[in-house]
C-alpha cells in the first residue's frame, strides 16, 4: 500500500502546485468538462470526504465539506486529502485491506482525473 501512499501523494501535490498559484478570475475559467476550475475541484474536495467517511475518517454520513472561497480550496484539499490518507493507512480502522486497497485506487484516480481536467488549454489565465 505504501506505493499507492506515495503516488496518491505526489499527484495530490502536483495538482496543489498548480492551483495555489490561481487568483482571482483564474479560478472562473472553464474547463472542457463544461464546468470552472474551481467547481472542478469542489468535485474533488467532495468526493476525496467521501472516500475518507468510507476508509474511516468518522466524518458524519451525509454532512459535505464547508463551502470555502475559491483562494481556499488548495488548502481545503490539503485537510480532505491528509484526512482520507490517515483514514486508509491506520491500523486500528476496522476496513479490510482488499477494500483499503480500493479506496486507495478510486482516490488515485478521482486526483489524476481532476488533474487532467485542471491542466487544460487556457492554464493560468482567462481565456479571451
Amino acid at each position: 500500500m505504501s506505493d499507492s501512499v506515495r503516488e496518491l501523494s505526489r499527484q495530490t501535490n502536483l495538482l496543489l502546485s498548480r492551483v495555489r498559484s490561481w487568483t482571482g478570475s483564474s479560478w472562473d475559467v472553464r474547463i472542457p468538462t463544461g464546468e470552472t476550475r474551481a467547481a472542478r475541484l469542489r468535485t474533488l474536495i467532495d468526493e476525496l470526504a467521501m472516500l475518507g467517511r468510507q476508509a474511516g475518517s468518522g466524518a458524519p454520513l451525509g454532512v459535505r465539506p464547508p463551502r470555502v472561497a475559491d483562494h481556499a480550496l488548495p488548502d481545503q484539499l490539503i485537510v480532505l486529502a491528509d484526512d482520507f490518507l490517515d483514514a486508509v493507512t491506520s491500523a486500528d480502522r476496522s476496513a479490510a485491506p482488499g477494500r483499503k486497497a480500493d479506496l486507495m485506487g478510486r482516490a488515485l484516480t478521482a486526483v489524476s482525473t481532476a488533474r487532467n481536467d485542471l491542466d487544460g488549454p487556457g492554464f493560468g489565465f482567462r481565456p479571451r
